[in-house]
């Protein structure tokens, strides 16, 4: 278990299904209704379930083909904070092996 400083409140939470790339939904990390309307979070708190991702945060779609594949790997059970209002906002990942089913839980910070 890996215990992370958090800077911020948690305001909002997602689980996403990665079998295509995806990135996190726009109104969790500035939404439009609830206590942090107008908000951008500061940060995410991410962590793996079922199998590996990849993951980018500068807005490249992540891959899974063979040998050259794009991202950076999470492991089944890894956990990872993001840091940066456009690190949330440019955010993707997809499955590290095709139709694996991995999931992505995610916490918002304000």
């Amino acid at each position: 278990m890996r215990v992370f400083p958090i800077s911020g409140i948690a305001g909002g939470y997602e689980s996403l299904t990665t079998a295509t790339a995806i990135g996190f939904t726009a109104a969790k990390i500035l939404p439009t209704t609830g206590a942090y309307i107008g908000k951008r979070a500061r940060a995410a708190i991410i962590s793996v379930e079922v199998a590996a991702i990849r993951f980018t945060l500068d807005g490249t779609t992540p891959s899974v083909t063979s040998g050259t594949a794009a991202g950076h790997l999470l492991q089944n059970g890894d956990s990872f904070i993001i840091e940066g209002e456009m690190n949330v906002a440019s955010f993707l990942c997809i499955n590290a092996v095709n139709a694996s089913g991995a999931l992505v839980k995610c916490t918002y910070l304000f």
